[in-house]
């Protein structure tokens, strides 16, 4: 008697839970978030500023503002900066030869002043966990620009190939 009782409320549970499922995914108690189409914009994936030389296209993905102050321990000190991520990409499909990197600077469109890189850089396998050999990711840290600057140029000397990116906002 006990089990065939424990048997029907479990049945009836079971039947319980399929209908309030079943009724629930049938009701408009869910709230869609819908994306105009136009925001899903075409440009996904194509850089603003890119430019092309023979078979070597390189583009801005990013440009990157770090501002923070570390105290910790002994070490103290401003560690902010300004950061460029480019992608390299040769268009005949061929493996991009990291070692052809030159030199990176960048100036104010407006001053012509010109600023440097600190010594870090880092050219990287894109996308690293399954790399494609004809693109590439380089990154690059320079001193914070002064808060005026709104614009840059950016040279970019690679395989002996200078690539010039003009009046990249930087706001």
């Amino acid at each position: 008697m006990k089990r065939r009782l424990v048997r029907i409320l479990f049945t009836l549970l079971t039947v319980y839970i399929i209908l309030s499922i079943f009724i629930i995914k049938n009701t408009d108690k869910y709230v869609y978030i819908y994306h105009e189409p136009s925001n899903l914009s075409n440009r996904y994936g194509k850089s603003e500023y890119s430019i092309i030389i023979q078979n070597i296209k390189v583009s801005l993905e990013k440009a990157t503002k770090e501002k923070f102050y570390i105290t910790y321990s002994q070490v103290t000190g401003n560690q902010s900066y300004f950061g460029l991520t480019l992608i390299l990409e040769n268009l005949e499909k061929k493996k991009i030869n990291k070692a052809a990197f030159e030199y990176i600077y960048i100036e104010d469109a407006n001053t012509k002043q010109k600023f440097y890189p600190i010594p870090y850089f880092e050219i990287e396998n894109f996308p690293q966990d399954q790399p494609i050999w004809y693109k590439a990711k380089f990154y690059a840290k320079f001193h914070l620009l002064p808060h005026n600057i709104s614009e840059i140029n950016i040279y970019f000397k690679f395989e002996g190939k200078l690539f010039i990116l003009k009046n990249v906002d930087i706001r």
